[in-house]
């Protein structure tokens, strides 16, 4: 958890990069590194469901794809998380010997798997949002491999911006732009979907992950969104620790919660004896199903 403070783990520079500093770890830390190891593992156990199930058992359809991909970088933004809690707290009581090499490792990261997790939820809104205003083109003219090569880019794109911000520090700018930039993007999908569903009534199995995705957007801009606006308003005026934890704890619950949404949407889904089921594994895989079934027929959304 990088705060621009001098009282924190280690001094950090104007980018929020680390630099060798002061190795001590003070009460505001701890908690805040408590409350994202909490979070962490739901979000952890969910994100590695999500994984598992497409990469294993179920088909993945170009839609699913963005899910895969997006659930990878939610579940490392969780891991360096979950890390940070544990060795502050392990430093705090004096259990385990400061290591930079260590912290700035989870530093790069903690930023590269975030920002590609923003990076990704731009590129479904748009998804999304495409498949909702020309459904036609999106069933039979889009290219059956552009899931996977626009996810290879997003990927390929984050290392570049990650490590040319961090080497040039720059890292601002990098949420900066996501906060002037790539956010308004997603508010225009978001409410241009929104407007969409209200108007025409969508059939059950397309709604359901449609909602689950308008969902997962709207989670985003409350609590992804904070972290990218604290460090893009420092530019202003230095921003306090207690704003900075706020951030950090708010974009790990953004990186739990999508699997929690994918449940919630997807539990309402009921086998042929009309059961609902109650089991996570059985409702996200009726559920990624669903919508694969949904890419294939030529039902009109």
């Amino acid at each position: 958890m990088d705060y621009n403070t001098s009282e924190n783990i280690m001094a950090y520079n104007d980018d929020g990069v680390p630099v060798d500093g002061n190795s001590d770890i003070n009460y505001l830390e701890v908690v805040t590194g408590t409350i994202c190891l909490l979070i962490s593992p739901p979000g952890l156990l969910g994100n590695g469901i999500v994984i598992w199930l497409l990469g294993f058992r179920v088909k993945r359809n170009p839609f699913t794809v963005y899910i895969f991909n997006l659930s990878i970088a939610d579940f490392g933004v969780l891991t360096t998380q979950a890390t940070f809690g544990i060795l502050i707290i392990l430093q705090y009581f004096h259990l385990l010997p400061f290591s930079f090499n260590i912290y700035i490792f989870l530093h790069v990261m903690n930023i590269f798997t975030f920002i590609a997790s923003n990076f990704l939820l731009i590129v479904i809104s748009v998804d999304r949002c495409v498949c909702v205003f020309f459904p036609l083109w999106h069933r039979c003219h889009r290219p059956p491999l552009l899931s996977t090569a626009v996810c290879v880019m997003t990927w390929i794109l984050t290392l570049i911006f990650t490590t040319g911000a961090i080497l040039l520090d720059l890292l601002k700018f990098v949420f900066l732009l996501n906060t002037v930039l790539l956010t308004p993007i997603m508010c225009v999908s978001t409410l241009a979907m929104l407007t969409k569903v209200r108007l025409r009534s969508l059939q059950q199995k397309r709604g359901k992950m449609l909602r689950a995705i308008l969902l997962t957007l709207l989670f985003f801009l409350l609590f992804a969104f904070p972290i990218n606006g604290i460090h893009s308003l420092s530019f202003l005026k230095e921003q306090y620790l207690h704003v900075y934890a706020y951030g950090y704890v708010c974009f790990s619950l953004n990186s739990a919660i999508n699997p929690l949404i994918y449940y919630l949407v997807g539990r309402g889904n009921r086998d042929k004896r009309g059961r609902s089921s109650k089991r996570i594994n059985k409702v996200l895989e009726k559920l990624f199903k669903e919508e694969e079934d949904c890419c294939r027929g030529n039902q009109e959304i």
